[in-house]
C-alpha cells in the first residue's frame, strides 16, 4: 500500500499495510473487539501508545467494504525487522525475509548458513525484551495468546529486540476480535483457557527452551540450566501444568539480563549444511548431511600421503629435540644409581646429638579475621518523557549505574527516576497526573509498591534488580 501512513500522531506515523479476512473468518468477527483494539493506543498516555505502536503491529484502522468491515490497517514491519535469506548450498541467490524467531529455533550451522549472525548474548537479550514486553503488555491488560515464534519478528541491530504480529489475536480486557488459536507443537495444557497471562507464562517458557536447546519441538530444560541454574528452574516452573505455579514473564527479565553479561558475545558459527528444500523455517531442526563417501583408490592415496606426513614429523621433531634429555616420547627419565668411587671404603654418616625435647607452652590462637563484605551492586532507571527506558545493574559505583542506565536510554531528554544498591527499583506511572516516579526495595514486589505509592497511585512500568 503506497501513500497511505498510520498512527500519525505518534511521532508522523508509519507506512502501512493491510490485512484482510478471508470471506469463511468474517462470520467469526467481533467488531466491537476489533473497534477497541483499534481505539486503544489514542487513550493511552502519548508515551504508551508510542511504545505500543513500536513494539507490535497494532490494528491502526478499520476498513469497510459496502458498510462491511473487511479487515484493517497495520503498520508496516520495520526493516529492522527483517534480513536477507541467504540460499544454503545448492540453493543460490538471496531473498528479503521477515526475521521470524522460528529461524533461530535450529543448530548453529543452519542460522549461519542462512546469513544470520546470532550469539549467545543475543538469544538470552531477545528474550530478556521479550519477558520487558510481555510484562508491560499484561499491565495494560492484554495477553498474547498465540504467542509461537511465528509471530514474533526479531531484530540484532543496535540492541536485541522483539516485535510481534498478528496482534488483531490479542485478548484485551478479556475480549478477543477472533476466536483463539493456537500454532501447532505450541499449545498449552489441555483443558486450560487460552490467552490468559498464565498461557503467555507457559508459552514464554517453552520458547526460552527451545531458543536456547535450538530446536523446534524441545520440552526439556537441560541447556537452558547448564547455562544458568536460576533460568533452568524458571523454565521448569513455567512448564508446570498447574497455571498458577508459572511465574511471569516479568520475572524473567532481570535473571536474563544477569546471564547475558556471562554469555558469549561471538556470532555462533559453522558448517554450511547442504540443502535442496526451500530455505524456509523448517518444522523440525535438521542436521547438514555428511560429505559423500570417497573411493577406495582415494583412501589409499590418503592413507599414504598421512604416513608420509607422520615420518617428516617424526623426523622434524628428533632434529628438534638434541639439547633435550634423551628419552623415547612418553616414557619417564630414570636418576641412574650412586656408586661410591672406585678405591674409597664405603662411608656413613653419623646423625647429630639431638636436644631433649620440650613441649612449647600452649598460647590461645587468635581469633580470625572477619571476611570482607561483599562489594556493593548498584543500580539505576532511566526513562523519556516518550517512555524509552534505561536500566543498569551491578555497577561498582551509584555515577556508573546512572551513566549506563542513560546511556542506555538513548534519548537527550531521558532522566534517572531512580537508583538503588544490593536491591530493587521500579518506575511507575499516574494517568491522572501524567508523571513518572521511582521507587526502591528489597524485592521487585516492593519496589513496584514504593513507586506507585510515590507517584500517588496508577501502575508500575518497569522494574529491575542487583544480583545482590
Amino acid at each position: 500500500m503506497t501513500n497511505k501512513r498510520v498512527n500519525t500522531s505518534q511521532g508522523g506515523g508509519w507506512a502501512a499495510v493491510y490485512k484482510e479476512y478471508a470471506p469463511g473468518v468474517l462470520p467469526q468477527l467481533d467488531v466491537s473487539a476489533l473497534e477497541a483494539l483499534v481505539r486503544l493506543p489514542n487513550r493511552l498516555t502519548g508515551a504508551e501508545g508510542r511504545w505500543l505502536s513500536e513494539r507490535m503491529a497494532w490494528p491502526a484502522a478499520m476498513v469497510r467494504r459496502q458498510g462491511t468491515v473487511c479487515g484493517f490497517l497495520m503498520r508496516a514491519v520495520p526493516d529492522s525487522f527483517m534480513f536477507t535469506l541467504r540460499g544454503l548450498q545448492g540453493n543460490a541467490g538471496t531473498s528479503r525475509r521477515l526475521a521470524n524467531m522460528e529461524y533461530l529455533l535450529n543448530d548453529d550451522a543452519y542460522v549461519a548458513g542462512i546469513g544470520l549472525r546470532i550469539s549467545e548474548r543475543d538469544r538470552l537479550l531477545l528474550l530478556a525484551d521479550l519477558a520487558d514486553t510481555l510484562g508491560r503488555l499484561h499491565a495494560m491488560d492484554i495477553t498474547i495468546g498465540d504467542l509461537s515464534p511465528k509471530n514474533l519478528l526479531f531484530t540484532t541491530r543496535r540492541r536485541p529486540g522483539c516485535f510481534l504480529i498478528d496482534c488483531d489475536a490479542v485478548r484485551l480486557r478479556g475480549a478477543t476480535a477472533l476466536p483463539q488459536a493456537e500454532t501447532p507443537d505450541w499449545e498449552i495444557p489441555a483443558g486450560e483457557q487460552k490467552a490468559t497471562r498464565a498461557s503467555d507464562a507457559y508459552k514464554f517458557a517453552l520458547l526460552a527452551v527451545r531458543l536456547l536447546a535450538r530446536d523446534q519441538t524441545a520440552t526439556d530444560p537441560a541447556a537452558l540450566a547448564a547455562l544458568d541454574s536460576e533460568l533452568g528452574r524458571l523454565a521448569r516452573a513455567g512448564l508446570s501444568r498447574n497455571p498458577a505455579a508459572r511465574p511471569a514473564p516479568a520475572q524473567w527479565a532481570a535473571p536474563l539480563n544477569n546471564a547475558s553479561r556471562k554469555a558469549s558475545t561471538r556470532a555462533a558459527a559453522g558448517s554450511t549444511p547442504r540443502r535442496t528444500a526451500a530455505p524456509s523455517p523448517p518444522r523440525t531442526t535438521r542436521t547438514p548431511p555428511a560429505p559423500p563417501a570417497k573411493n577406495n583408490n582415494a583412501a589409499i592415496a590418503t592413507a599414504v600421503a598421512a604416513g608420509v606426513a607422520l615420518l617428516l614429523f617424526l623426523a622434524v621433531t628428533e632434529e628438534d629435540t638434541d639439547s633435550t634429555p634423551d628419552n623415547a616420547v612418553g616414557e619417564t627419565p630414570t636418576t641412574p644409581a650412586y656408586e661410591a668411587p672406585p678405591d674409597e671404603e664405603p662411608w656413613e654418616v653419623e646423625p647429630p646429638e639431638e636436644p631433649p625435647y620440650e613441649e612449647p607452652p600452649y598460647e590461645e590462637p587468635p581469633p580470625p579475621e572477619p571476611p570482607p563484605p561483599p562489594p556493593d551492586n548498584y543500580g539505576a532507571l532511566a526513562i523519556s518523557p516518550d517512555g524509552n527506558i534505561g536500566k543498569s545493574w551491578d555497577w561498582d559505583t551509584q555515577e556508573e549505574a546512572r551513566a549506563s542506565a542513560l546511556d542506555e536510554c538513548n534519548r537527550s531528554d531521558c532522566q534517572v527516576l531512580t537508583t538503588f544498591v544490593n536491591g530493587c527499583g521500579a518506575i511507575a506511572y499516574n494517568d491522572s497526573t501524567n508523571r513518572y516516579h521511582g521507587g526502591s526495595g528489597d524485592t521487585p514486589d516492593e519496589a513496584t509498591q514504593d513507586a506507585m505509592a510515590r507517584v500517588g497511585g496508577g501502575r508500575w512500568i518497569t522494574w529491575q534488580c542487583t544480583t545482590r
